[in-house]
């Protein structure tokens, strides 16, 4: 990372480089051998005003396969204005209702709008020690015909409880189409209470849209090196069928793993182990099975990192090339990483 700055003005700069080796088409499957790139530039400046605020703005260039400026695009935009109790955040940032929710298990109707390459404006503030989050968006190209969205979030705690609110009005039906689906439209509601219970931390979730309701109950519970999490939801529509989730953690030493399930026995588990020497190894079996992963990472020091792996998506539905808890490329990779 690099830093200039005249007096309180700070400007930094960050990224990664990415090159490598992959065999196959993540949509077919087909064997198709080619190298790919990717290079991340993070640039943030930051401006400490003389009245308690600071001023703040950040944006992300990427550069997909060493384009050389062909498609040379910007993400991540945001600029704000904040201090210790609120603030003003515009760009691609959190809704108010997704800054502030947290499901209870595997709820249907918990569908609030996640912003992904939109402009949002969210006001922030802290009234009797609750957190309150308000945002107004729009992704829109429909001039004076769109129904723009709304969303509110109120985070707490009174006594040993914290508690979260969460609400989003009806919004547009033209959808955003890399990340909104149907359901993220329908006005929404929900909230949750949480507190520590003999060591284990329980939570109770309600939350309720046109299609129905979804009650939750989670429960986590520390043991040494092991961490048990289960989770039931009771669906309110008549067709909807109630959901129930385990998950076990362990992590002790070089070793972790988790292994998870669900109502539908689309389990998964996940192995990694510390090498030594900067050798870090990763095995794993995802969507009942059906997806398979193991891979070699090695720290080359100074942010580089050499990686080889093998993932196996036996329908080709991760097209995204992010098989397993690694996210893993599909086939056989051979990676070279940098971290700035």
């Amino acid at each position: 990372m690099m830093t200039a700055g005249v007096a309180a003005a700070e400007v930094t700069f960050s990224g990664t480089a990415n090159f490598g080796y992959n065999d196959t088409d993540p949509t077919t499957g087909a064997s198709v051998g080619a190298a790919f790139s990717d290079i991340d530039l993070n640039i943030a400046f930051s401006q400490e005003l003389n009245n308690g605020y600071t001023a703040a703005a950040s944006f992300e260039f990427d550069v997909a396969n060493a384009d050389q400026g062909a498609s040379f695009n910007a993400s991540d935009a945001v600029i704000s204005l904040t201090n210790a109790d609120s603030g003003i955040h515009y760009g691609d940032t959190k809704h108010g209702a997704e800054n502030a929710w947290s499901a209870v298990g595997s709820m249907d109707n918990d569908d609030f709008r996640v912003a992904k390459n939109e402009m949002v404006t969210r006001a922030d503030m802290t009234f009797g020690g609750a957190k309150i989050g308000i945002s107004l968006g729009d992704d829109t190209n429909i001039s004076g015909t769109e129904k723009d969205y709304i969303s509110l979030g109120i985070t707490g705690s009174a006594g040993a409880f914290s508690y979260a609110l969460a609400h989003q009005n009806e919004n547009t039906a033209t959808l955003d189409p890399v990340d909104n689906l149907a359901a993220t439209q329908l006005a929404t509601t929900g909230v949750r209470v949480s507190t520590t219970l003999g060591g284990a931390t329980v939570a109770l979730g309600y939350a309720k849209n046109d299609n129905g309701g979804s009650t939750g109950i989670e429960v986590s519970y520390p043991m040494g090196a092991l961490t048990t999490t289960a989770s039931y939801v009771q669906e309110g529509a008549a067709s909807a069928e109630n959901k129930w989730d385990v998950k076990v953690a362990y992590a002790e030493g070089a070793l972790g793993v988790t292994v998870a399930t669900d109502e539908s026995q689309d389990w998964n588990v996940d192995v990694s182990y510390d090498m030594g020497n900067g050798m870090n190894l990763f095995v794993g079996a995802d969507d009942g099975g059906k997806d398979t992963y193991a891979g070699v990472s090695y720290d080359l020091g100074g942010g580089a990192s050499l990686l080889a792996s093998y993932a196996n998506d036996s329908d080709n539905d991760d097209t995204d090339d992010e098989v397993g808890a690694k996210d893993y490329k599909e086939g056989m990779t051979f990676q070279l990483s940098f971290a700035f």
